[in-house]
């Protein structure tokens, strides 16, 4: 979300509570997809039978209905949610209407087929909270006899499931109760989750309605003794919370909110300092459709306050009966700790107020800049990489994975994907009879455009604009408008100089020509993957040749292969060079200017299979008495990343290296920043320059080990 937007939303949500009004949808829905679970905690009473629980149709209508209110954040709960066949199918429905997704579980119904179902969901989408009670033995006692290992070897499972699919790293965090059978181990826990592969943990608390202690958390509740062992964790965790940085194993809870533990179980604690934003911030659908939240006495069940079986979700949200609710939350006395209803954004107006005044001050500094004389800031070799699409219907070797998206992404539809190949306006018509659903894995047209004009107020150039990474441009649903939005950019505002298209050309259609041909002055290279016309040349050829005859003197055809052992060099020259304007031949990086014919290496991991790569390219140099990587241009002495090669995924996140396919470097994202921001300001990145000018590679993971042929390790190891 931008920050005028958030702006918006977080002064419609003050205003909604200052007034009672639903003027903001809730920041979250979620859901109890089920009440039954496979085990029976000792602590637990909210598992039970419901006889008529959701549907399929009814949670996918609930989903439909929060998805057109503008909500994007859904949380699967329970129960075990894994107890529904239908989960995978749910959470499915939920990614194409675009939520981002935290599904909570107890793990261990994770087997090896459901892994594999979950990997199929884009992790940057889905997230899990695996819950945890303590070390294994304390675990086993609270949930029974081996559950600590089925547990983990749920999570093992999932890690596995993602990297054999090509998926980046999944956030995995653990919800850990913090009690007093695991007080004294708890630090030594977390330690032991960082291990086995968790991202982080959420702190939580026992439970409580009332002024009782529940029955069935006697055991687990600190009395006076055990308070000294309380508050000697929690000193440690608040340490290790204060000090820990963005990468590596995390403590979610906030210090101020770890600090207020002891007195909760002292009976110390006072109504949050905060509002509290229950009936605000989020909506909460049992298991049998009924929409609940807290009642004052922190109990949900007690809380009804309609039902979507009988009533819209909008409905709800304007019922008399939640106003009622929500003065009830206004007024209440209740001593609670639970933060997952502050909403510090919206907690004032005078917070608001700095919010409005920072927006107002930068653009001013925006509408100044656009009044000073100059160019601006030029990335000497800057490439600003923008991902339309993450699938693509052939393998890259550099994201082998976005093939298998492709393939899940077509499955729905009833008709031949492969008539799109043989025709490729067939796509556009299947988009528009709705067989295609473009809700995950394409780059929304308001972020590309928010993008370039951030950079052309910013007055910040790159001279090349790439449309493509890891998957296959031409598939997204608004190819045409984007490349004439672009190609409008470079030549009448010149935040661009040129434009590179990577494509496998079995999508380029006679329109798209048109648009490259009426726009044939400006500088454009169109690189197709060689690899991927197989078994539609006869047809990629006809798109390719249409491209040929009527691209103007400044557009470039580069047609690429990646070198394998099986390759035949000339069978793949002969045709090409005679279609081509004085093709060079390049072995490893391209020339920089004019039509080619390049043969190009994968970037393996680890030396060995990299030596192996290179050495296949300097049999083929000789062979064709070329000269193999890295030709003629001399290589850079430190990394270009952090200079010259911000990269954004579809989903708006911002690495630094195209070679970054699994998003582990990840420094922002443009739907909460700007790039020229952070480009231009933001401190982190400052220091990883200044970090890379005295080292070469930045000291991150994937970069030590870099091997790619423009990284400065190329050259140190012998390359």
């Amino acid at each position: 979300m931008r920050p005028h937007q958030k702006l918006r939303r977080d002064a419609l949500m003050y205003l909604s509570r200052a007034l009672n009004r639903s003027l903001a949808p809730p920041d979250w829905v979620s859901v109890n997809l089920t009440l039954q679970c496979n085990l029976k905690c000792v602590m637990c009473t909210t598992c039970y039978d419901v006889p008529d629980e959701l549907s399929l149709a009814e949670i996918k209508g609930i989903l439909d209905q929060v998805a057109l209110w503008g909500v994007r954040i859904f949380n699967p709960l329970g129960g075990e949610p894994f107890m529904r066949g239908d989960l995978e199918e749910i959470l499915a429905h939920a990614i194409q209407k675009d939520f981002a997704i935290t599904l909570t579980t107890n793990g261990t119904l994770i087997n090896r087929r459901r892994a594999e179902m979950l990997a199929t969901l884009p992790p940057s989408a889905l997230h899990l909270n695996v819950s945890i009670d303590g070390p294994e033995a304390v675990h086993d006692r609270i949930r029974g006899e081996g559950m600590f290992r089925r547990a983990m070897l749920g999570v093992e499972r999932l890690r596995a499931a993602d990297e054999a699919a090509g998926n980046d790293r999944r956030k995995i965090l653990a919800n850990a109760i913090l009690h007093r059978q695991n007080v004294r181990a708890f630090p030594q826990l977390l330690d032991s989750l960082a291990e086995r592969g968790f991202d982080g943990v959420q702190v939580l608390n026992l439970f409580r309605t009332g002024e009782q202690i529940p029955e069935e958390s006697a055991g687990l509740w600190f009395t006076p003794e055990h308070l000294p062992a309380l508050e000697e964790t929690v000193a440690e965790l608040r340490r290790r919370r204060l000090t820990q940085t963005d990468a590596g194993f995390r403590i979610l809870n906030d210090p101020e909110e770890l600090a207020l533990i002891p007195g909760y179980y002292r009976d110390g604690v006072k109504p949050l300092d905060a509002p509290c934003w229950a009936g605000w911030k989020e909506l909460y659908i049992n298991s049998d459709g009924k929409a609940i939240m807290c009642d004052g006495q922190l109990d949900f069940l007690n809380g009804e306050i309609g039902d979507v079986r009988r009533q819209t979700l909008r409905q709800i949200w304007d019922s008399p009966t939640l106003k009622a609710r929500r003065e009830v939350v206004k007024r209440c006395t209740t001593p609670c700790v639970q933060s997952c209803y502050l909403r510090r954004d919206s907690d004032s107006a005078r917070a608001l107020g700095r919010v409005a005044w920072s927006l107002a001050t930068e653009e001013v500094k925006r509408q100044l800049q656009k009044l000073r004389p100059g160019k601006g800031q030029r990335i000497d070799g800057g490439v600003l990489t923008l991902e339309l699409s993450d699938v693509a219907p052939w393998p890259s070797p550099f994201d082998p994975a976005s093939r298998a998206r492709f393939d899940q992404f077509v499955a729905p539809c009833p008709a031949p994907i492969t008539d799109c190949f043989e025709e490729p306006t067939r796509w556009g018509e299947y988009r528009d009879l709705g067989y295609l659903n473009f809700g995950r894995g394409f780059m929304g047209f308001e972020v590309l455009r928010a993008v370039l004009e951030d950079l052309r107020a910013a007055r910040l150039t790159f001279p090349t604009l790439r449309l493509s990474w890891r998957g296959e441009p031409l598939t997204h649903p608004e190819i045409e408008p984007i490349l004439r939005f672009v190609l409008h950019e470079i030549r009448e505002h010149g935040t661009f100089e040129r434009l590179e298209l990577t494509t496998d050309a079995r999508l380029l259609t006679p329109n798209l020509t048109q648009i490259i041909a009426e726009h044939g002055e400006i500088p454009q290279r169109t690189i197709l993957h060689g690899d991927g016309f197989a078994p539609y040349e006869d047809a990629v050829e006809r798109n390719v040749q249409r491209l040929l005859d009527a691209r103007g003197q400044a557009t470039e055809v580069v047609v690429s292969w990646f070198v394998s052992e099986e390759l035949d060099p000339y069978a793949l020259i002969e045709p090409w060079r005679p279609r081509l304007r004085s093709p060079w031949l390049a072995l490893g990086r391209p020339k920089p200017r004019g039509d080619g014919l390049w043969f190009r290496r994968t970037d393996p991991k680890g030396a060995v299979a990299t030596a192996q790569a290179r050495a296949r390219l300097r049999e083929l140099a000789e062979v064709l008495g070329a000269e193999a990587e890295p030709g003629d241009e001399p290589l850079p002495p430190r990394c270009p990343g952090p200079f010259a090669t911000p990269t954004i995924s579809w989903e708006g996140k911002i690495t630094l290296c195209p070679s970054d396919a699994t998003l582990q470097n990840r420094v922002g994202e443009v739907t909460t920043a700007s790039l020229s921001q952070l480009w231009t300001q933001d401190g982190a990145l400052a220091r990883l320059r200044q970090d890379v000018r005295g080292r070469g590679t930045p000291d991150r993971p994937l970069c030590q080990g870099c091997l790619f042929v423009g990284s400065p390790n190329y050259q140190r190891e012998g390359g």
